[in-house]
């Protein structure tokens, strides 16, 4: 998403910080975000071991993760600048790059059923494409911002920014259903970039150090990851350089994150 200073995580909590002139400024945001961290979660937070450390480009403003048929899918935002990478998880090794049109803002992305799912962000615009080539398929239409996107199998699961999440029908993209993400009643906002694995919901939460997982029968957070430590060894000067992106590695039962802006992708085991 765009950049913007660190703002709430529930409606209860209103956080209003200035932009990170340098990396103490970085750890100083990311650790007032943990103080009210327990406040808003109302729980410890998870623990997570990092397994593998490699380079991430650094001029990909990631938007949207994926592992799928072991390679890693990317897209990276802003507009005149949005494109899409496929290389390999071990490095950086790209096999398709592809810029998308100027007007367009890519956000979250998904492969399912074949098909690479890409929305964008204002422009109301879902881009299917063809996962071998990156060749865009067909174009659906859809009211609201586009944040994070994921499947679970049998529908495309999609935030906006907002505490809620849609379920779309794959083939019109039709909301059929949605949940309200909370932890101790109250919401939790700026749900971003999205992955649905191990029968959870795991999002990024904008402009925060957090990683949450989410039932997806009722929105409820389980569990909050913190990776306050990572954040504050990228957001050196650079507000925008946020903790975003989210791959699951079925083959190692880990986590692949990475963020806007970051040299590093970490492959990382979750509690």
């Amino acid at each position: 998403m765009m950049p913007g200073g660190l703002q709430d995580l529930t409606t209860s909590s209103q956080w209003s910080g200035a932009p990170a002139v340098a990396s103490l400024w970085g750890q100083l945001i990311v650790a007032i975000a943990c103080l009210f961290a327990s406040s808003a979660f109302g729980q410890s937070a998870g623990q997570y071991r990092i397994l593998e450390t490699v380079d991430h480009d650094p001029s990909y403003f990631t938007q949207g993760l994926e592992l799928f048929n072991g390679e890693i899918y990317e897209s990276s935002g802003l507009y005149g600048k949005s494109k899409l990478g496929k290389y390999s998880p071990v490095n950086e090794s790209v096999i398709f790059e592809k810029r998308l049109a100027e007007r367009f803002f890519a956000e979250g992305l998904t492969v399912f059923g074949g098909e690479l799912f890409v929305l964008t962000w204002r422009e109301n615009t879902l881009l299917v494409l063809n996962p071998d080539d990156l060749s865009i398929k067909r174009e659906l239409r859809y009211g609201g911002e586009g944040w994070g996107l994921a499947n679970d199998g049998n529908r495309l699961i999609m935030s906006d920014g907002s505490d809620t999440i849609y379920f779309r029908n794959p083939g019109t993209f039709k909301v059929e259903r949605t949940i309200r993400v909370h932890s101790q009643q109250r919401a939790v906002r700026r749900i971003n970039e999205l992955e649905f694995a191990e029968g959870h919901i795991w999002a990024n939460i904008w402009q925060s150090p957090f990683i949450v997982k989410i039932d997806p029968a009722n929105g409820s957070v389980v569990k909050y990851f913190d990776f306050s430590e990572l954040v504050a060894r990228h957001m050196a000067g650079n507000q925008n350089q946020v903790l975003n992106g989210i791959a699951y590695d079925r083959s190692r039962e880990a986590y692949w994150i990475t963020g806007k802006l970051w040299s590093k992708r970490y492959l990382v085991e979750l509690e």
